[in-house]
Protein backbone atom coordinates (compact mmCIF):
# COMPACT_ATOMS: atom_id res chain seq x y z
CA UNK A 1 0.00 0.00 0.00
CA UNK A 2 1.51 3.56 -0.80
CA UNK A 3 1.18 5.98 1.86
CA UNK A 4 1.87 9.47 2.92
CA UNK A 5 3.07 10.30 6.52
CA UNK A 6 2.80 14.01 7.57
CA UNK A 7 5.51 15.23 9.73
CA UNK A 8 3.66 18.66 10.91
CA UNK A 9 6.19 19.46 13.41
CA UNK A 10 6.42 22.91 12.26
CA UNK A 11 3.09 23.60 11.34
CA UNK A 12 0.83 22.49 7.39
CA UNK A 13 -0.32 25.53 5.07
CA UNK A 14 -1.88 24.45 1.58
CA UNK A 15 1.29 26.24 0.19
CA UNK A 16 3.55 23.95 2.21
CA UNK A 17 1.24 20.67 1.25
CA UNK A 18 1.77 21.68 -2.36
CA UNK A 19 5.15 22.38 -2.08
CA UNK A 20 6.31 19.29 -0.78
CA UNK A 21 4.23 17.11 -3.20
CA UNK A 22 6.37 18.89 -6.10
CA UNK A 23 9.45 18.08 -4.13
CA UNK A 24 8.60 14.83 -4.63
CA UNK A 25 8.43 15.12 -8.32
CA UNK A 26 4.80 15.60 -8.55
CA UNK A 27 4.86 17.67 -12.63
CA UNK A 28 4.05 21.20 -12.45
CA UNK A 29 3.34 21.55 -15.78
CA UNK A 30 0.43 18.90 -15.32
CA UNK A 31 -1.15 20.71 -12.28
CA UNK A 32 -0.97 23.73 -13.97
CA UNK A 33 -2.83 22.43 -17.12
CA UNK A 34 -5.52 20.70 -14.25
CA UNK A 35 -6.49 23.92 -12.74
CA UNK A 36 -6.28 26.07 -16.38
CA UNK A 37 -9.78 23.86 -16.12
CA UNK A 38 -11.06 26.09 -13.64
CA UNK A 39 -13.05 28.68 -14.36
CA UNK A 40 -11.24 31.26 -12.28
CA UNK A 41 -8.67 34.16 -14.02
CA UNK A 42 -6.96 36.75 -12.51
CA UNK A 43 -3.36 34.50 -11.01
CA UNK A 44 -0.74 32.79 -11.64
CA UNK A 45 1.15 29.87 -9.80
CA UNK A 46 5.27 29.51 -9.41
CA UNK A 47 7.38 27.44 -7.88
CA UNK A 48 10.80 28.12 -6.31
CA UNK A 49 13.66 26.52 -4.53
CA UNK A 50 14.39 28.17 -1.43
CA UNK A 51 16.09 27.55 2.05
CA UNK A 52 14.90 27.59 5.55
CA UNK A 53 17.38 27.26 8.23
CA UNK A 54 19.58 25.80 6.16
CA UNK A 55 17.45 23.07 4.88
CA UNK A 56 16.51 22.85 0.94
CA UNK A 57 12.27 23.49 0.58
CA UNK A 58 10.31 23.63 -2.36
CA UNK A 59 8.05 26.54 -2.12
CA UNK A 60 4.79 26.89 -4.22
CA UNK A 61 3.24 30.34 -4.74
CA UNK A 62 -0.21 31.60 -5.86
CA UNK A 63 0.37 35.20 -6.79
CA UNK A 64 -3.31 36.99 -7.23
CA UNK A 65 -3.44 40.14 -9.56
CA UNK A 66 -3.86 43.43 -7.72
CA UNK A 67 -7.26 44.12 -6.93
CA UNK A 68 -7.13 47.21 -4.49
CA UNK A 69 -7.02 44.50 -1.88
CA UNK A 70 -10.42 42.93 -2.95
CA UNK A 71 -10.44 39.18 -3.13
CA UNK A 72 -13.48 37.87 -4.17
CA UNK A 73 -15.50 36.44 -0.85
CA UNK A 74 -17.37 33.15 -2.40
CA UNK A 75 -20.56 31.03 -0.90
CA UNK A 76 -20.09 27.29 -0.81
CA UNK A 77 -22.68 27.13 -3.73
CA UNK A 78 -20.38 28.89 -5.66
CA UNK A 79 -16.94 27.31 -4.74
CA UNK A 80 -19.04 23.97 -6.00
CA UNK A 81 -20.24 25.04 -9.00
CA UNK A 82 -16.42 25.92 -10.27
CA UNK A 83 -15.37 23.01 -9.21
CA UNK A 84 -18.08 21.22 -11.10
CA UNK A 85 -17.36 22.77 -14.35
CA UNK A 86 -13.70 21.74 -14.76
CA UNK A 87 -12.14 18.67 -16.08
CA UNK A 88 -10.13 17.24 -13.23
CA UNK A 89 -10.65 14.19 -12.39
CA UNK A 90 -13.91 13.05 -10.54
CA UNK A 91 -12.36 12.26 -7.65
CA UNK A 92 -10.21 15.57 -7.37
CA UNK A 93 -13.48 16.97 -7.69
CA UNK A 94 -15.47 15.41 -5.12
CA UNK A 95 -12.04 15.49 -2.90
CA UNK A 96 -11.73 19.25 -3.05
CA UNK A 97 -15.65 19.79 -2.43
CA UNK A 98 -15.69 18.04 0.56
CA UNK A 99 -12.94 19.94 1.77
CA UNK A 100 -14.54 23.14 1.12
CA UNK A 101 -17.95 21.68 2.87
CA UNK A 102 -15.87 20.44 5.83
CA UNK A 103 -14.48 24.44 6.02
CA UNK A 104 -17.76 25.67 5.59
CA UNK A 105 -18.85 23.47 8.77
CA UNK A 106 -16.31 24.45 10.83
CA UNK A 107 -16.86 28.64 9.92
CA UNK A 108 -20.95 27.46 10.65
CA UNK A 109 -19.90 26.32 13.89
CA UNK A 110 -18.05 29.29 14.96
CA UNK A 111 -20.87 31.77 13.43
CA UNK A 112 -23.50 30.13 14.74
CA UNK A 113 -25.23 29.42 11.43
CA UNK A 114 -25.44 27.17 8.64
CA UNK A 115 -22.85 25.59 6.24
CA UNK A 116 -24.65 27.14 2.87
CA UNK A 117 -24.35 30.71 4.33
CA UNK A 118 -21.26 31.29 4.78
CA UNK A 119 -19.65 33.31 2.95
CA UNK A 120 -15.79 32.95 2.95
CA UNK A 121 -13.02 35.40 3.16
CA UNK A 122 -9.23 33.76 3.73
CA UNK A 123 -10.71 30.22 2.33
CA UNK A 124 -13.12 31.79 -0.60
CA UNK A 125 -10.61 33.69 -1.99
CA UNK A 126 -8.49 32.49 -5.77
CA UNK A 127 -5.94 31.65 -3.73
CA UNK A 128 -7.63 28.96 -1.50
CA UNK A 129 -9.10 26.89 -4.44
CA UNK A 130 -6.01 27.29 -5.77
CA UNK A 131 -4.60 25.29 -2.52
CA UNK A 132 -7.24 22.76 -2.16
CA UNK A 133 -7.95 21.97 -5.74
CA UNK A 134 -4.36 21.45 -5.96
CA UNK A 135 -3.56 19.15 -3.05
CA UNK A 136 -6.49 16.33 -4.27
CA UNK A 137 -4.87 16.99 -7.00
CA UNK A 138 -1.47 16.02 -6.13
CA UNK A 139 -2.86 12.84 -4.18
CA UNK A 140 -4.62 11.53 -6.69
CA UNK A 141 -1.23 12.22 -9.31
CA UNK A 142 0.86 10.22 -6.47
CA UNK A 143 -1.92 7.41 -6.52
CA UNK A 144 -1.82 7.28 -2.41
CA UNK A 145 -4.40 4.63 -0.70
CA UNK A 146 -3.84 6.07 3.14
CA UNK A 147 -2.06 8.93 5.08
CA UNK A 148 -1.08 9.25 9.00
CA UNK A 149 -0.08 12.23 10.92
CA UNK A 150 1.41 12.00 14.36
CA UNK A 151 1.25 15.49 15.91
CA UNK A 152 0.56 19.00 14.52
CA UNK A 153 2.09 21.87 15.60
CA UNK A 154 -0.54 24.61 15.86
CA UNK A 155 1.78 28.00 16.79
CA UNK A 156 0.61 30.15 19.63
CA UNK A 157 -0.10 33.56 20.18
CA UNK A 158 -2.61 35.42 17.61
CA UNK A 159 -3.95 35.76 14.46
CA UNK A 160 -4.95 38.76 11.98
CA UNK A 161 -8.74 37.38 10.85
CA UNK A 162 -11.39 39.15 8.47
CA UNK A 163 -13.20 38.66 11.96
CA UNK A 164 -10.13 40.64 14.34
CA UNK A 165 -7.71 39.42 15.76
CA UNK A 166 -7.93 35.85 17.13
CA UNK A 167 -6.41 33.23 19.58
CA UNK A 168 -3.92 30.19 17.78
CA UNK A 169 -5.48 27.81 16.87
CA UNK A 170 -7.99 29.93 14.78
CA UNK A 171 -11.22 28.43 15.93
CA UNK A 172 -12.54 27.02 12.61
CA UNK A 173 -8.54 24.80 12.57
CA UNK A 174 -9.31 23.70 16.29
CA UNK A 175 -13.01 22.32 15.41
CA UNK A 176 -11.18 20.60 12.27
CA UNK A 177 -8.04 19.38 14.06
CA UNK A 178 -10.45 17.66 16.99
CA UNK A 179 -9.25 14.62 18.43
CA UNK A 180 -5.28 15.00 16.75
CA UNK A 181 -2.97 15.48 18.67
CA UNK A 182 -1.61 19.37 18.90
CA UNK A 183 1.53 21.66 20.28
CA UNK A 184 0.00 24.75 21.72
CA UNK A 185 2.25 27.62 22.51
CA UNK A 186 5.60 25.84 20.53
CA UNK A 187 6.27 29.41 18.64
CA UNK A 188 4.77 32.56 18.68
CA UNK A 189 2.68 32.73 15.34
CA UNK A 190 0.11 30.55 13.70
CA UNK A 191 1.51 27.38 11.86
CA UNK A 192 -1.04 25.38 10.88
CA UNK A 193 -3.90 27.35 8.90
CA UNK A 194 -7.23 26.52 8.61
CA UNK A 195 -7.17 24.74 4.87
CA UNK A 196 -3.77 23.23 6.16
CA UNK A 197 -6.14 21.58 8.71
CA UNK A 198 -8.89 20.93 6.36
CA UNK A 199 -6.00 19.21 4.19
CA UNK A 200 -5.16 17.06 6.84
CA UNK A 201 -8.42 15.84 8.09
CA UNK A 202 -9.11 14.60 4.29
CA UNK A 203 -6.31 12.66 3.91
CA UNK A 204 -5.40 11.09 7.12
CA UNK A 205 -6.30 10.35 10.36
CA UNK A 206 -5.45 10.87 14.17
CA UNK A 207 -2.74 8.23 14.70
CA UNK A 208 -1.24 8.16 18.09
CA UNK A 209 1.21 5.31 16.98
CA UNK A 210 2.20 5.41 13.15
CA UNK A 211 2.64 2.04 11.72
CA UNK A 212 6.30 0.86 10.40
CA UNK A 213 6.73 1.67 7.29
CA UNK A 214 9.12 1.76 4.36
CA UNK A 215 10.43 5.26 3.17
CA UNK A 216 10.67 5.56 -0.57
CA UNK A 217 10.85 9.59 -0.92
CA UNK A 218 10.73 12.75 0.99
CA UNK A 219 9.33 16.05 0.09
CA UNK A 220 10.34 19.18 1.71
CA UNK A 221 7.67 22.40 1.38
CA UNK A 222 8.31 25.37 2.65
CA UNK A 223 6.23 27.83 4.50
CA UNK A 224 6.60 31.61 3.94
CA UNK A 225 7.86 32.67 7.53
CA UNK A 226 11.17 32.84 8.73
CA UNK A 227 11.64 31.76 12.30
CA UNK A 228 14.63 32.09 14.44
CA UNK A 229 15.35 28.77 15.78
CA UNK A 230 13.22 26.75 13.80
CA UNK A 231 12.44 25.78 10.18
CA UNK A 232 8.96 26.49 8.30
CA UNK A 233 8.84 23.65 6.64
CA UNK A 234 6.58 20.58 6.26
CA UNK A 235 8.73 16.79 5.29
CA UNK A 236 6.16 14.24 3.42
CA UNK A 237 7.50 10.81 3.66
CA UNK A 238 6.20 8.71 0.91
CA UNK A 239 6.55 5.03 1.46
CA UNK A 240 5.15 1.35 1.01
CA UNK A 241 3.50 0.04 4.02
CA UNK A 242 2.53 -3.65 4.18
CA UNK A 243 -1.18 -4.38 5.47
CA UNK A 244 -1.57 -8.02 6.69
CA UNK A 245 -5.34 -7.36 4.99
CA UNK A 246 -6.72 -3.93 3.54
CA UNK A 247 -9.46 -4.46 6.32
CA UNK A 248 -10.17 -2.22 8.52
CA UNK A 249 -7.69 -1.79 12.16
CA UNK A 250 -9.14 -0.29 15.05
CA UNK A 251 -8.69 0.25 18.86
CA UNK A 252 -10.57 -1.83 20.77
CA UNK A 253 -10.75 -1.63 24.73
CA UNK A 254 -10.80 -4.77 26.96
CA UNK A 255 -12.10 -4.69 30.07
CA UNK A 256 -12.34 -7.95 32.76
CA UNK A 257 -12.54 -8.59 36.23
CA UNK A 258 -12.62 -12.17 38.08
CA UNK A 259 -15.78 -12.88 39.91
CA UNK A 260 -15.95 -15.89 42.98
CA UNK A 261 -18.57 -15.59 45.24
CA UNK A 262 -21.33 -14.25 43.39
CA UNK A 263 -24.07 -17.10 42.41
CA UNK A 264 -24.12 -18.45 38.26
CA UNK A 265 -28.37 -17.15 37.75
CA UNK A 266 -27.15 -13.66 38.00
CA UNK A 267 -24.28 -13.38 35.89
CA UNK A 268 -26.42 -13.50 32.24
CA UNK A 269 -27.92 -10.12 33.24
CA UNK A 270 -24.68 -8.11 33.75
CA UNK A 271 -23.75 -9.32 30.11
CA UNK A 272 -27.08 -7.69 29.31
CA UNK A 273 -26.40 -4.43 31.08
CA UNK A 274 -23.32 -4.36 29.10
CA UNK A 275 -24.58 -4.61 26.07
CA UNK A 276 -27.17 -2.35 26.59
CA UNK A 277 -24.55 0.24 27.38
CA UNK A 278 -22.64 0.05 24.37
CA UNK A 279 -20.38 -3.15 24.53
CA UNK A 280 -19.41 -4.40 20.98
CA UNK A 281 -19.25 -7.80 23.09
CA UNK A 282 -19.84 -9.03 26.75
CA UNK A 283 -19.26 -13.09 27.51
CA UNK A 284 -18.30 -15.15 30.89
CA UNK A 285 -15.62 -17.36 30.91
CA UNK A 286 -15.47 -20.24 34.14
CA UNK A 287 -12.26 -20.58 35.28
CA UNK A 288 -10.40 -21.82 38.68
CA UNK A 289 -9.32 -19.34 40.56
CA UNK A 290 -7.37 -19.28 44.27
CA UNK A 291 -7.56 -21.85 46.94
CA UNK A 292 -9.06 -24.07 43.74
CA UNK A 293 -12.38 -22.00 43.62
CA UNK A 294 -14.68 -22.10 40.39
CA UNK A 295 -14.90 -18.57 39.15
CA UNK A 296 -15.60 -16.91 36.28
CA UNK A 297 -14.12 -13.83 34.16
CA UNK A 298 -16.70 -11.24 32.77
CA UNK A 299 -15.16 -9.07 29.98
CA UNK A 300 -16.38 -6.59 27.82
CA UNK A 301 -15.12 -5.07 24.62
CA UNK A 302 -15.75 -1.53 23.58
CA UNK A 303 -14.44 1.73 22.47
CA UNK A 304 -12.13 3.65 24.60
CA UNK A 305 -14.46 6.34 25.34
CA UNK A 306 -16.92 4.05 26.94
CA UNK A 307 -14.30 2.56 29.57
CA UNK A 308 -15.62 4.56 32.34
CA UNK A 309 -19.40 3.50 31.86
CA UNK A 310 -18.82 0.08 31.29
CA UNK A 311 -16.64 0.21 34.63
CA UNK A 312 -19.86 1.75 36.38
CA UNK A 313 -22.03 -1.09 35.24
CA UNK A 314 -19.67 -4.32 36.67
CA UNK A 315 -19.08 -2.06 39.78
CA UNK A 316 -22.77 -1.64 40.65
CA UNK A 317 -23.74 -5.26 39.28
CA UNK A 318 -21.23 -7.92 40.17
CA UNK A 319 -19.18 -8.25 43.90
CA UNK A 320 -15.82 -7.26 41.93
CA UNK A 321 -13.52 -5.26 44.47
CA UNK A 322 -11.20 -4.01 41.01
CA UNK A 323 -11.44 -4.11 37.22
CA UNK A 324 -8.33 -4.36 34.85
CA UNK A 325 -8.68 -2.92 30.87
CA UNK A 326 -5.95 -2.70 28.42
CA UNK A 327 -6.16 -1.34 24.61
CA UNK A 328 -5.78 -4.25 21.80
CA UNK A 329 -5.82 -3.12 17.84
CA UNK A 330 -8.06 -5.51 15.58
CA UNK A 331 -8.64 -6.17 12.44
CA UNK A 332 -12.58 -6.26 11.10
CA UNK A 333 -13.97 -6.89 7.76
CA UNK A 334 -16.37 -4.44 6.19
CA UNK A 335 -19.99 -5.51 6.08
CA UNK A 336 -23.34 -5.36 4.71
CA UNK A 337 -26.37 -6.70 4.81
CA UNK A 338 -28.36 -8.60 2.33
CA UNK A 339 -32.21 -10.07 2.33
CA UNK A 340 -32.45 -13.91 1.25
CA UNK A 341 -35.35 -15.25 -0.09
CA UNK A 342 -36.02 -18.58 1.27
CA UNK A 343 -38.92 -21.28 1.04
CA UNK A 344 -39.84 -20.73 4.34
CA UNK A 345 -39.74 -16.54 4.18
CA UNK A 346 -36.50 -13.85 3.88
CA UNK A 347 -33.91 -14.08 5.99
CA UNK A 348 -31.46 -11.25 6.79
CA UNK A 349 -27.62 -12.26 6.00
CA UNK A 350 -24.49 -10.39 6.79
CA UNK A 351 -21.52 -10.67 4.47
CA UNK A 352 -17.46 -10.33 5.80
CA UNK A 353 -15.94 -8.92 2.99
CA UNK A 354 -12.54 -7.00 2.00
CA UNK A 355 -12.86 -5.38 -1.67
CA UNK A 356 -14.34 -7.62 -3.78
CA UNK A 357 -13.39 -11.04 -1.52
CA UNK A 358 -15.79 -12.14 0.49
CA UNK A 359 -14.33 -13.98 3.93
CA UNK A 360 -17.60 -14.62 5.75
CA UNK A 361 -21.38 -15.35 4.97
CA UNK A 362 -23.81 -15.52 7.95
CA UNK A 363 -27.69 -16.08 8.12
CA UNK A 364 -29.36 -14.03 11.13
CA UNK A 365 -30.13 -17.08 13.38
CA UNK A 366 -33.06 -15.15 14.76
CA UNK A 367 -34.60 -15.11 11.54
CA UNK A 368 -33.71 -18.90 10.87
CA UNK A 369 -34.84 -20.18 14.30
CA UNK A 370 -38.38 -17.51 13.93
CA UNK A 371 -38.74 -19.70 10.81
CA UNK A 372 -37.97 -23.56 11.53
CA UNK A 373 -40.41 -22.87 14.39
CA UNK A 374 -43.26 -21.76 12.16
CA UNK A 375 -42.93 -24.69 9.75
CA UNK A 376 -41.54 -26.90 11.88
CA UNK A 377 -38.32 -27.38 9.95
CA UNK A 378 -34.94 -28.09 11.15
CA UNK A 379 -33.14 -24.90 11.89
CA UNK A 380 -30.23 -25.88 9.98
CA UNK A 381 -31.86 -26.55 6.60
CA UNK A 382 -33.08 -23.09 7.34
CA UNK A 383 -29.79 -21.68 8.17
CA UNK A 384 -27.74 -24.02 5.08
CA UNK A 385 -30.26 -22.93 2.11
CA UNK A 386 -29.98 -19.60 3.44
CA UNK A 387 -26.31 -19.37 3.17
CA UNK A 388 -25.73 -20.76 -0.17
CA UNK A 389 -28.16 -18.90 -1.93
CA UNK A 390 -26.11 -15.60 -0.70
CA UNK A 391 -23.04 -17.09 -1.84
CA UNK A 392 -24.76 -17.71 -5.14
CA UNK A 393 -26.05 -14.18 -5.50
CA UNK A 394 -22.93 -12.67 -4.53
CA UNK A 395 -21.12 -14.70 -7.01
CA UNK A 396 -23.54 -13.38 -9.91
CA UNK A 397 -23.44 -10.02 -8.87
CA UNK A 398 -19.59 -9.15 -7.33
CA UNK A 399 -19.49 -5.34 -6.38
Amino acid sequence: MKIAYFDCSSGISGDMFIGAFLDIGTSFEELKTALESLPITGYKIEQHQVTKQGIRATQFKVQIEDNHGQHPHRGLNEIEKIITVSSLPETVKKGAMESFRQLAEAEAVVHGTTADKIHFHEVGAIDAIIDIVSAHWCWWYQKLEKGFVATVNVGGGTVNCAHGILPVPAPATALLLQNYTLLIGQANTELTTPTGAVLLRSFTQPQENVPPFTIKKIGIGAGTKDMEGQANVFRLFIGEYEEETSANIEEISIIETNIDDMTGELLPAIVSELLNAGARDAFITPIIAKKGRPAYIITALCEPERILSIQEILFKNTTTLGIRYRTEKRVILDRKWITVNTPWGTVKTKIGYIGEHVYQISPEFEDCYSLAQKHNVPIKDIYNYAQSYAKKTINRNPE
